[in-house]
Parts: structure tokens; sequence; C-alpha cells
């Protein structure tokens, strides 16, 4: 089986962004860096039902259960990369296998974007070099995204991926069940009522 135009051209545009990130590494992370090794900890170390109760560090767990398991996920790797990375009283903890373990998360998540691009391009049937690296450049190179996620230190990459391909799902749902419908309406009488 062989890789589409479009996965190529959007996998380098990746690969690309991926090496400016991993430039990013060193650079300056806010609270929200501590905010996220908190809930890796507390998600590891707590039953689900005690997460958004856990009150060790003022950064409790606020996001929606979506995100703590998305989480909870993530602190089985973290546990094996730099186990004092999921100890709940471990506060302000940034040693270099830490930061390295977060940003590499990120960055990680991203492939969800990438996934969702690809499924965005081969929908709208953008299997020209052209189309696809726009489409790539303008999502995944996103200067926003890249601030944010990987500077500020957030998840939005991976959480719009779901979103994007959320919505190309949707849309090919829509219309696949539009054309069966009129399918259906054009075929013989008798089916008309089913339709």
């Amino acid at each position: 089986m062989s890789l589409s135009q479009t996965t190529i051209t959007s996998t380098v545009v990746f690969a690309v962004a991926t090496c400016l990130k991993l430039l990013l590494i060193p650079s300056y992370h806010s609270t929200d860096f501590e905010v996220h090794r908190n809930w890796l900890a507390l998600t590891h170390s707590l039953p689900p039902s005690e997460w958004y109760y856990e009150e060790t560090s003022k950064w409790t767990l606020d996001y929606p259960p979506f995100f703590a398991w998305f989480e909870w996920v993530l602190s089985w790797l973290a546990a094996v990369a730099d186990p004092n990375i999921v100890k709940i009283d471990n506060l302000d903890y940034g040693a270099p296998s830490c930061v390295l373990f977060q940003r590499i998360s990120v960055i990680m998540s991203d492939l969800v974007l990438l996934y969702a691009v690809i499924q965005y391009c081969k929908w709208k049937k953008f299997d020209g070099d052209l189309q696809s690296f726009v489409i790539s450049a303008l999502v995944l190179l996103n200067t926003g995204l890249l601030l944010v996620d990987h500077i500020h230190f957030q998840y939005n990459g991976f959480l719009y991926g779901i979103l994007l391909l959320s919505i190309v799902k949707m849309l090919q749902a829509i219309l696949g069940f539009l054309t069966l419908k009129c399918a259906m309406q054009n075929r013989q009488q008798p089916v008309l009522g089913y339709a």
C-alpha cells in the first residue's frame, strides 16, 4: 500500500514543525507547566473519584473528564520517564527529565492534529502538492499553537486535532446520508416512504 501525496506532504510539514518544536524544548514555560505536572501526579496517584478534590497543590484539576483521562494515560508514561514527575507532593518539580517528557508529550500529541489534517485534505480531495502543503503549513505551523502549546505549555494541537477530525467525520457522514437519501428518492415510488 503506497502513501498518498497528501500524507507525504503533510508528514514532511509535520517533521519540519517538529524540528522547530524540538528547538523550543529549553525555552520559557509558564505556570501551566507545573499545572500539567501536578495533574499527571494526581491522576496517576489517586482514584478517579478524588481527582477533582485533591488540594495538595493550588493547581487543582479543573478540566473536563476527557482531558483528565488523557493526563492519566500520559501519567503512566511519565512514571517510566521519571517517577518523580508523578509524586503529588513534589511541587514545582522541573528537572530536565520532567521538562523533556512534558515537551515531548505535547509534540507527540500533535500526531492527532497531523492525522486530522491528512483526513481533511483527503476529504476535500486536496491531493495536489500545493493544496496539501498550504493547508498542512497553515495548521501544523500555526504560530498561535506554537506559542501556546510549545512555549507557554498546553495541549491545544491535540484538542484541535480531535475537533477537526470530528468535523471531517461528521461532514462525511452527513454527505453520505444525503447522497443515500437522494438516491433513494430518485428510485422507484415505493422507496419514497423510506426516504
